[in-house]
Order: C-alpha cells, then structure tokens, then sequence
C-alpha cells in the first residue's frame, strides 16, 4: 500500500510514497477535500455528491461519484479510498494529515512541561502554510473545517506565548502577540500574556499602553468593559505588584493540572493540614511533612501537588523513591526531571537544571536515604533560587532552610466527649470508606462506640483506618473488632493504647487465605503500577497451574492493592507501607523463594521488552513509545537486582535474561532511556563482558550479545568514546564474532564521532547486513557520504532508505526524512528545510529523542544559513534547553557553532568568538566535517578581521576556561 501524505493547511499537497501528486481540479479535488475533512471517519455518499456537483447532481450520482472515486484511486493508489456501507472513507492514520498532526501537537502542549510543550508549539507552527484549504475553502463544511483550525491556530499562539513566560523568555512572546491581536484584537486572554510579557521586559508604560487601548478599543467598538482579569491585571501592573510573580508565571487557564496518586476517594480530616502544606511551600524553599508510616503524608502531598502549580506558577516534578537504593538519590530525581547524563555528577545536574528553570520538585518516601536526600535538597535550596522542594519522610532532613510540619494521625473520639462520635476526623475517614463499599453504612447510637472503639485502636491512622473499613464492609463491625489482636503492648509503629500500622497490616495479612499471602509476597516484586495480565505471567513463571484471579481480586477488595480503572483495564499499585510488609513476607519465605520470584519478575519484563522491540518496525510509535516507557521502572528494578553490589556472584541465567532485557530496550532504535535505566543497562553490560567469555552462549541464548551492544550505546551517548568502544567489540566478541548490529552502529558513531568518516561508514555497512536494518544503514551511510561531500553517494543511500522505510518503524522513517532533509538541502535548500521540518515533527509525534536532537539541529542550521533569523532564534532557544536537559553534548557544541554563525551575521562577534572557543576547547565536541571544516575556517577568519587576532585570542581562552555550564547560560540569555 502507497504511503499517503496530505497537506491542508495552506494549498492542498498530497505526497504519494514521498513525491508529490497534483490532483486536478475539479470533482476529483473536491471529493479529496471532502474526505479530507472528515479523515479517517465515513462520509456519506449524499455529502460527497453534494460536494462534487452542489445543487446540480448527474442523473445516476452513485455512479458518477464511484467514476470520481475510481479516477482518484488511480492518482493516489487502489486502497486510498475505502469504500463503507453508505459511503466513503479515507483511512490516513492521523500523523499523514497536517491538520489532524497539528491537533495532536496542540492537545499535548496543553499538558506538556514547558520546554517540552514550546517544543511541540513550533512544531504546529511550522504545519502553516497559508489558509486552511486554500482556494478549496468555499463550501460550508470546509468553511467550517477551516474555522476550526483557525481557532485552533490562534490557540496555539497563546499556549506558544505562555510557554515562553514559563520558561522566563518574553521578549519572543511579544511579537507573536501582537500579531495574534492585529488578527484578534478582542482575545483578553492574549492581552494578559502580552501585558505580563512586557511587564516583565521593563516597559511597565507599554504594558498600562496595552491595557488602555484595549479598554477603550472594547468600549468604542463592542460597548464593553474589559474582564475582571484584566481589570485586576491593571491594578497589580499599577503597583508593581507583579515583579513578586516568578519567571514561570502561568494563568490559571494555561496551567494543565497535575495528577499524582489518582484516587476517586476525598481527602478527609486534612483540611487544616492541607492548607498549612501549601503555605509553607509557597513561603520556603524547602518543606518537609513528617510522621508515622501510615498516617497519609504522601497522600496530604499529592493533594497539595493538585494546587501548587497554580498557586506558584511552577512546574511540578515528582521522585518518588519508594525501591530506590543507595547512592541512587540523584539519579532517581534526574530521572523524574527528564535529565539526561549531563554530567558524572547526577546531584550537579539536577541543581543546574533547577537553577535554571525553578521547578516545584516533590521527593517522596525520603526516610531510607534521609543523608543523601539531605545532601540533594540541601544544594538545592542553596543554589536554586526560585525552586521549591517539598519532602515526605518519617524524620526531618534538618536543614537550616527547612519548615517541618508534622502530621498527627486524625483525631478519634474520646470517651465521655460531649461531641458526636461522627464528628472525629478519624470516625468520618472511617465511616467514608465503609459506604464507598457499603452504601448503608452509618454511625448511628447502635454502633457509635464500636466505631469509636475500633478508631481509637487503630491509632487514628489513614491506611490503617481504610484497610479496617474495606473487612467492615464485608464482615461486619463486630467481627472485625473481635478479630483486631490484642493492644496491650507496644510495637514499633504503634502504642500501648493503639495497635499502629505496622500491627494493622499484619493483622490484615493474617485474615488472608494462604494464596492470597503468597501472592501479596509475590507483588512486591513489582516497581510501579502493574496490570492484572502481568500478574497471570508472573505467577505462572512461579506456579504454572496457579490462576490468580481470585486471589487478586480479594486483595484489591481488601484494599492491600489499590486499584485505579484506565480505559477498559486496571491499574495495580501497592502502597509503600505495604510494599515493604509484603517485601519482607517474601524475604521470609527464603532467600529460594525470593530468587524465583525476582527471576519470575525479570522473565516478565524481558519478554514485554522483547515483544515491543519485536513490534518496533510494525506498530505505531506513539503506542510502542507509550508501551516502552511503561516498562521503564520494572526494567529498571529487574536490572538493579542483577547488578546490586552486594550480589558479586551473579547467576549464569539471571545475567543472559538482564541482557536480554538490555538488548530488547537497544533494538528499540531512537528511544532515549533515562539515566536510572541506562545506568543499569551499562552495569549489566559491563557484568557480562566480565562474567561471559565468546562461546558462552548458545544458539538460543545469542540474542544476548546485543545487551552488551546496547549498552555500548549508552556509554556512547554519554560521550565515553573508549568505554563504548571496548564494550561493543567485546559484544561482537560473544556473538562468535559475527556483526552483531547494535555493536556495528555503537563503532559506527565511536568512529564518527572521533572523525573517521570512511571507518564508521564500513561499521554501518555491517549492521546493513541485517534486513531489518537496511534502512538504517543506509541513512547513517548517507550522512557519511555528505560529510565526504560525495553528494551522488548520498543520494543513492537514501534512495535505498527510503524504498525500506516502508517497511521500518516510525522512528526509523522519521530518520530517513532527517536524512532526506540533509541530503537535498544541498541543492534544493527550500526542499531541504522542508524535509528536516517534516522529520522534527514525526520525530517529535512519536518520542523519537535522536532523531528529534538531530532533525532540529539540521532545521537550525538551514534556518541560520537562509537568513531566517527569527525562526532559527525561536527554535534555537527551545532545542538549547532541551539538549541542556538530556546531557546531549555532542549536539550542544554542534548547536553553539551554529549560533556562532548567526551571532557574527548579527554583528556580535565578540558572543560568537566566545562559543566558538569554548566549542573548540571542549573534548566531548565531535570534529567538524564535510563542508563545516570550510565554513569554520572563514568564520573564525572572519571574526579575526573584526575583533582583530589578540581580542579573539583572548575571548576564546576565557572560554576555554569556562565551566560548560555557565558556557549554555551565556547562551541562552543570547537567544531571546
């Protein structure tokens, strides 16, 4: 089947396998439109008549419109056109249209982080062309289709504006305002975010301007009075009350809210306790909420979480370290900001990137790692001005700026009170929870001293309280009271009047069937959020006649597991009390029991990994990247267990499925892993090239050769150009020597990398020996052969690319139109930047992080070497912060050269000679090659002739002196 391309935003453009069709005007034109309009969904035969001919139809309209259908079916390709019962269908899945593309960029900035959401806003930016449909416009339903898309666009602008506030830039949000108000001068809202743009530029007077001439623009000409926000904007603008406001600023309407811990059940007896939280953590930098386990201090912070973004205008990030294990601090709060390797110190980047863009960071379950935790948020709070971090642990970090606010369990009611019993924070906990399952359930006098009793018992503790209600609703008040354990002694948790939690949840144990204990044990093997079918492959590794259905659905019900309904599945958590009860259950059971469950767990993972990476070239990307990202903390954990230090002898079979699963994660070509997960994939690589020597594996077992490969990529990435080198040889090594594929693209880039052109196009050569990766190859050989500046080469490779990208997954597809990009820039500079903007996109769509790194690097440097200055800044800026944010060097000096260029047309050449020292200083900056070698050495000529020789000598040795950090600060205040 022919691949389809549509264009509607602006003339109509249709691609047919990459090139581009004319479809005659007329019927045909106008029935395409009309498919076009409704893609994907069947549209009637009448509607598509009435489209064609309008109030003219032929004498037989089925059969003229079958003529049309068969004419475009024959321009565009036999399976274009889907014909319905009672009509027609075009079924382009929606990345082949612009503007569904565009819909779908817009729907994910609206919840996206900042720098990511400005990265998806230009995107649907770059989809314009002209006005929707062009000269096909004219019929209602398109008017209409094209209506929409033009709000659409306006809407884009404002997000796009608002985003930049976000990121403390408002100088580019400026124009684009101004030009969304000259088409839409009534959009208060786009009022606002130009007068707080401007507010924050220091032109308090133009900002007053704006607001006048709006006020009275409203008055004249639509007899209005401007919105109570605008009005209030005034005011606070008048007393300069707005420079409290943080550079993250957003309105409420632009704040997408945060969702962590979903639960459908209220927060009850928290209301003060609540609103202490989000006081304190809008006054201090950093607030911790301390108390017993149990007593709901990540459940307070989750709800505090709902409201604090708005509340201070910051992005909010969530670390939870439940599972984490020492030495893993900052790794794991670089993992829950997105970072990549930026540096060797994971705690320096995070603070780098927090004192760069302030972040609301929540650290959860801190009491296990308290010192390393302290460390962590201890330099943040120093040196991130702006950042707020809120912290949940059994004990205090006892940091000088810190607020601790402990939280008490709810109160019970005590005997001879006055007050009703159901008036106690703990009685309504208790009593909400019993009616979510048992709607007639009440306190009333016949049992308001059980319930008061059973409360005061169980300490007036949250978890406790709901895993007491969940048996109440089924076994009734009385039983449960008469099956909690005695109280008279006290243990750790609880008191000598209370039970406390940890006597709560055994109690709760205890009642359970020996299945339903044994397969709590069994869960705590999982990291995250699980499903119902992973827990069926899971238990059957273990136990092959088990069906745990019954089993689960006690445990749930019970309120062991939590439960949250998404779409047409479940998904399964346990919380971390009971985690670590259920963890230490299966310690008991022996370290036996506890080994094959943790091999049952990694036999899992290494099947789902395998089964995505098996997928990669033939499902859709958004979903593969979806399912991949899913399984990133139980791969994680999987691989943890296999390399923890304390485990040196590591089993034989344990180490080939860890480098199955590390293997199964490389195959998935262009997915960036975190740095939690690819530290473990570098680990476990590491292990094998020590544990297994070439001949250790077996046919069947071979696949685990690429773990080694895959975890030379990592090291790669990081700019470890030996360490990659070493450990992809040594994976050819274990595949009997054979090209092995991720070990002949891991030396393809190491040899790049280090300049040799003609080496790493011989390794990509290799890994072409694999059909699947014959796309692939070709596209890396393609690049080598511009560098080489042999330009026919080129070419050939990527017609080879493309002819097998039909059959390659998105992200390898998204590969070949960077490459295509590249490749006709070079005589078509036009078609060119249109390629690497079509690249970017997919890229971008599909989570594509190396293409969507390389693509808009390419677009930037076209953009700069057109003239496109606006443009180029624009995209400068958001691909600066985002290669920032993933540690992805290389590409950063490639970038720093390439704005160097624009700065020197600009006449700052002194900015431009600095970037350029520091780019030539740096070791991780890859050598220039091909046609840059020549247009570096006349821009460096060139700035010698401006600033004279001693003045570059001497800008470029104090960059070379120059942190690398402060070095893309510099650069970023250059990019407005």
């Amino acid at each position: 089947m022919a691949r389809l391309r549509f264009g509607v935003l602006g003339t109509l453009e249709v691609l047919v396998d990459g090139q581009p069709v004319q479809v005659p005007a007329g019927r045909r034109r106008a029935v395409l439109t009309c498919l076009l309009v409704h893609a994907g969904s069947a549209v009637t035969t009448d509607t598509l008549v009435e489209a064609a001919w309008g109030g003219e139809p032929p004498t037989d309209p089925r059969a003229a419109l079958q003529t049309v259908v068969s004419r475009l079916r024959a321009l565009l390709g036999p399976d274009a056109v889907e014909t319905v019962e009672g009509g027609y269908r075009l079924p382009v899945p929606p990345a082949e249209v612009d503007a569904l593309l565009l819909e779908d960029l817009l729907a994910r900035a609206r919840t996206a982080d900042p720098g990511i959401a400005l990265y998806l806003l230009e995107q649907a930016r770059l989809q314009w062309r002209g006005p929707p449909f062009g000269e096909l416009g004219s019929s209602a339903p398109v008017l209409a289709a094209a209506a929409r898309l033009e709000g659409m666009r306006h809407e884009a602008a404002e997000l796009h504006a608002a985003a930049l506030l976000d990121l403390g830039d408002p100088a580019p949000a400026v124009p684009l305002l101004e030009e969304l108000l000259a088409e839409e001068p009534y959009r208060e809202h786009a009022v606002a975010l130009l007068v707080r743009a401007l507010y924050r530029l220091g032109r308090q007077a133009d900002a007053l301007d704006v607001l006048d001439r709006h006020r009275r623009r409203m008055a004249d000409e639509l007899g209005l009075d401007p919105s109570p926000e605008l009005v209030d904007l005034q005011a606070r603008v008048l007393g300069h009350e707005l420079e409290q406001e943080s550079p993250a600023e957003r309105t409420p309407s632009d704040r997408p809210p945060v969702t962590w811990l979903e639960v459908a059940a209220p927060l009850v007896g928290r209301e003060d306790d609540l609103a202490r939280l989000v006081g304190a953590v809008l006054e201090g930098p950093v607030t911790t909420v301390t108390g017993p386990g149990g007593v709901g201090k990540t459940r307070l912070a989750a709800e505090a979480v709902r409201v604090l973004p708005e509340r201070s205008h910051l992005p909010a990030t969530v670390a939870e370290l439940a599972g984490t294990d020492p030495g893993g601090v900052a790794t794991a709060v670089a993992g829950a900001l997105r970072l990549g390797r930026r540096t060797d110190d994971p705690a320096e980047d995070v603070v780098d990137v927090l004192a760069t863009t302030p972040h609301l960071l929540v650290v959860d379950d801190a009491e296990h790692l308290l010192a390393e935790v302290a460390d962590l948020v201890g330099r943040v709070a120093r040196r991130c001005r702006g950042t707020r971090v809120l912290v949940t642990s059994r004990r205090r970090l006892d940091l000088p700026e810190e607020t601790v606010l402990p939280l008490a369990p709810l109160a019970t009611h005590s005997p001879g009170a006055r007050s009703a019993v159901g008036t106690s924070a703990a009685v309504r906990l208790f009593t909400d929870r019993v009616r979510r399952l048992r709607a007639a359930f009440g306190v009333d006098p016949t049992n308001a001293a059980a319930v008061a009793e059973l409360c005061r018992r169980l300490d007036g503790l949250p978890l406790a309280l709901e895993l007491a209600a969940s048996r109440t609703a089924t076994a009734g008040l009385d039983e449960v009271l008469a099956l909690l354990p005695a109280d008279e002694t006290s243990t750790p948790g609880g008191t000598a009047e209370g039970l406390g939690l940890d006597r709560t949840v055994d109690w709760s144990y205890r009642l359970l069937k020996d299945e339903q204990r044994r397969l709590l044990a069994w869960l705590s093997v999982f990291a995250s959020e699980f499903t119902p079918e992973a827990v069926r492959a899971v238990t059957a590794y273990l136990d092959p006649r088990s069906d745990p259905g019954a089993a689960l659905a006690e445990l749930v019900e019970t309120s062991l597991v939590a439960c949250r309904v998404e779409g047409r599945g479940a998904r399964l958590r346990l919380l971390g009390v009971v985690r670590e009860y259920a963890a230490a259950r299966l310690r008991e059971a022996g370290p036996d029991h506890e080994a094959a469950a943790h091999r049952a767990h990694a036999a899992w993972v290494a099947r789902e990994c395998e089964q995505v990476a098996d997928a990669w070239a033939t499902e859709d990307g958004v979903l593969l990247r979806d399912r991949v990202e899913a399984l990133v903390p139980d791969a994680t954990a999987a691989l943890r267990r296999t390399a923890r230090p304390q485990a040196p002898d590591v089993a034989r079979d344990d180490l080939v499925v860890a480098l199955r699963i590390v293997a199964a994660v490389g195959r998935c070509l262009h997915w960036v892993p975190g740095p939690a997960l690819g530290g473990a994939m570098l680990e476990v690589a590491e292990l094998g090239v020590t544990h297994l020597s070439p001949g250790d594996l077996s046919d069947d077992e071979l696949a685990a050769a690429g773990g080694v490969g895959a975890g030379a990529m990592i090291a790669v990435e990081h700019g470890e150009l030996d360490r990659a080198r070493r450990l992809a040889l040594a994976g050819r090594d274990l595949a009997g020597g054979a090209d092995e594929p991720l070990a002949c693209l891991v030396l393809g880039v190491e040899a790049m990398y280090r300049g040799d052109a003609t080496a790493a196009a011989d390794w990509f050569g290799r890994m072409g020996r694999t059909p699947e990766l014959t796309g692939e190859s070709h596209v890396s050989r393609a690049l080598m052969a511009l560098y080489a500046d042999d330009l026919q080469a080129a070419r050939e490779h990527v017609a080879v690319a493309t002819a097998a990208a039909g059959a390659g997954s998105d992200a390898g597809r998204a590969f070949t139109l960077y490459a295509e990009g590249e490749v006709l820039a070079r005589s078509d500079p036009a078609a060119g930047t249109a390629r690497l903007r079509e690249a970017a996109a997919e890229a971008g769509r599909i989570g594509a992080g190396q293409v969507s790194k390389v693509a808009r690097l390419a677009l930037l440097a076209r953009l700069v070497r057109d003239g496109e200055t606006e443009e180029a800044r624009s995209l400068g800026g958001s691909l600066l912060r985002d290669l920032h944010r993933t540690g992805s060097w290389a590409q950063i000096w490639t970038m720093l050269r390439v704005l160097a260029e624009l700065l020197a047309d600009e006449g700052a050449f002194a900015d431009a000679a600095f970037l350029l020292g520091a780019a030539g200083h740096d070791p991780s900056a890859p050598p220039l090659m091909g046609e840059d070698v020549a247009r570096h050495a006349d821009l460096r000529q060139r700035l010698a002739d401006e600033v004279g020789p001693a003045v570059l000598q001497q800008v470029q040795a104090v960059a070379a002196t120059t942190p690398r950090a402060q070095v893309v600060r510099r650069a970023m205040r250059l990019l407005p």
